[in-house]
């Protein structure tokens, strides 16, 4: 009896360590709650606020050795687009694309559409 006990002690020991020791997969930074911010009372500081803190978790994220969250560059890119700075918009939607290529077809779509607004 005191050998399963012993036994399943130990098992539980190593999955709580080894659950513990997991490097995070990305950097969220503020997000959550610049974004709740904005959205709860949109205005050009909260914008601010909000585009700070996603440039702020691009470049924490690179600091750390860590992928950019997924989206992340798209929605910086998107505020850039709405600033009328296509150029770079267009450079970190690439970024998104080159990071998730599944976000291929829906970055084309703002690419092209950023495109036709800078002619």
């Amino acid at each position: 009896m005191k050998k399963i006990y012993f036994l399943c002690l130990i098992l539980a020991a190593y999955f709580l360590t080894g659950c513990a020791t997991q490097k995070p997969m990305y950097y969220w930074g503020d997000y959550s709650t610049s974004l709740y911010d904005y959205k709860k009372s949109p205005n050009a500081d909260t914008l601010a606020k909000h585009k700070h803190a996603l440039y702020q978790i691009i470049e924490e994220s690179k600091s750390r050795g860590l992928r950019v969250p997924p989206g992340v560059y798209c929605e910086y890119g998107y505020i850039l687009m709405r600033e009328g700075d296509g150029k770079e918009a267009i450079r970190f939607l690439e970024l998104e694309e080159q990071t998730y290529p599944e976000s291929r077809f829906f970055v084309q779509k703002l690419t092209s559409q950023i495109n036709k607004d800078m002619e």
